[in-house]
């Protein structure tokens, strides 16, 4: 990535010739050569910060490490760059022959970590099946030391990208929406302008107004098998994005696990078989990720603060990351943006007359005005746009890794996390006795589940649902 040289020249001044009674070591021999530099123009990868080494190949073809400059210095354009010079050969040519080193105190060199499988072909979402549902259990595994990352060092992309798009706007029902499909087509279209594919290999959209047949309305049966296609054959630096705009619904936790005693519950558009949890999401697209692959998610609905069950919350105010009491880890790299708090609920909306959800429509906004925003900076960006259009709602974000946000630009295909994980599944610390929703305000949902029912006719009919 960079341009034709801008000048040629001798070296600069701050560059000091080798002196003649230097002697090589009797490992090495050296050449002398004159030095001579020019000037490249680099581009800055997404996801990346200041002070990151970047290796780069320069025009005489040799390999070179650069550090990226503080903004300041960076060139405003798309993607930004930075200039360096780079010499265009060498000043001292070494030949080095093999030295052995003595292994570490112990006598022992630590085992090397197995060989990086070899990447899976991806199925098109026309020939993909799909298997039967399995919850991930209730237990923990510990994750092999060659597994665990104790740096934040970014993985490198792969170029492949997947994304799974979800738009209900239940049309004919007592609780129609009337934005989410358009939710979906505009974050189609803003992650085709960030590199993703549209077609049944890399992209699926299941809305329930202009679907192309059968094969993409978002029932609970296409919704989990878009789960299953998601994470189908990915591999470590494979980005997958997911994105629902609907309705979501709170049901009591029986297992004990949440800390509000609820489970957060996104509603296809046949709701009456059943709404998909929280736990079904976290064990379908969440729990089998390896790491090194990186899945976006917005989660444009009510009760969304925790809807993928991911274990750390960015805490805004105090700027750092909370564990929840009982965690759910996994290896991959997940990060969520949520329309509100799970006690809150999500405006549907008209911006420019085209009816959206908030959420989405405030993400897309805040990207396209900063697109090399920290995450810090661009959840900022979120909060004012909404606050700016006057609803109440507090996006959240939450992560799988706890990564340096505060240093890490948000992109959709670059910024890669590995695990740090030393342990994954579900972490069971507290006993948490099971909530109550009936002090939500969604009467149009309860309409739309319970056909007008008193809430505790609603609740008992959850209780059986999900019991």
């Amino acid at each position: 990535p960079y341009q034709q040289p801008t000048h040629h020249h001798q070296q600069p001044p701050s560059y000091q010739q080798p002196t003649h009674h230097q002697q090589p070591t009797r490992h090495q021999h050296q050449t002398q050569q004159s030095p001579q530099y020019q000037t490249m123009r680099i581009n800055i990868p997404a996801g990346t910060v200041p002070g990151q080494r970047l290796k780069i190949k320069t025009p005489g073809g040799h390999e070179h490490m650069v550090t990226i400059p503080e903004r300041h210095q960076w060139h405003s354009q798309h993607p930004p760059v930075f200039d360096v010079q780079v010499p265009v050969a060498p000043a001292v040519v070494v030949q080095a022959a093999p030295i052995h080193n003595p292994p570490p105190s112990g006598g022992h060199y630590a085992p090397a970590p197995p060989p990086k499988p070899a990447q899976t072909p991806w199925q098109s979402w026309e020939s993909f099946r799909g298997h039967t549902f399995q919850q991930v259990p209730m237990a923990t595994t510990n994750v092999p030391p060659h597994e665990i990352s104790h740096h934040s060092s970014n993985i490198p992309a792969s170029g492949r990208r997947k994304a799974l798009l979800i738009g209900i706007n239940y049309k004919g029902t007592r609780a129609a929406l009337r934005g989410c499909v358009n939710d979906a087509k505009n974050i189609k279209n803003l992650l085709m302008e960030n590199g993703f594919r549209d077609d049944p290999t890399h992209m699926v959209m299941l809305v329930d107004e202009g679907a192309r047949n059968s094969n993409y309305l978002p029932t609970r049966a296409n919704i989990m098998r878009g789960f299953q296609w998601l994470v189908q054959g990915v591999s470590e630096g494979d980005a997958l994005f997911f994105h629902f705009s609907g309705h979501g619904s709170q049901v009591p936790d029986k297992s004990g696990f949440e800390e509000d005693g609820l489970n957060e519950t996104i509603l296809p558009v046949d709701y009456q078989k059943g709404q998909i949890s929280d736990d079904v999401i976290w064990s379908s697209i969440v729990y089998p990720l390896p790491s090194g692959v990186k899945l976006t998610v917005i989660m444009d609905c009510c009760h969304s603060g925790t809807g993928l069950d991911l274990p750390f919350d960015y805490m805004l105010d105090s700027k750092r990351w909370v564990e929840d009491t009982n965690p759910a880890h996994s290896k991959g790299h997940v990060v969520s943006f949520s329309g509100c708090e799970d006690s809150q609920t999500s405006a549907d909306t008209i911006e420019k007359y085209q009816a959206g959800g908030a959420m989405t429509q405030s993400f897309i906004s805040a990207y396209r005005q900063n697109p090399m925003s920290t995450y810090p900076e661009f959840m900022a960006a979120i909060h004012r746009r909404l606050k700016q259009r006057g609803f109440k709602q507090r996006p959240q974000l939450t992560s799988s890794q706890a990564f340096d946000v505060k240093n890490t630009v948000f992109s959709f295909t670059e910024g890669f996390q590995p695990n740090k994980n030393q342990v994954i599944g579900r972490i069971h610390r507290k006993k948490i006795r099971p909530g109550s929703t009936g002090d939500r305000r969604q009467s149009g949902v309860n309409d739309l589940l319970f056909g007008g029912l008193m809430v505790g006719g609603a609740l008992a009919f959850a209780d059986a649902l999900f019991g």
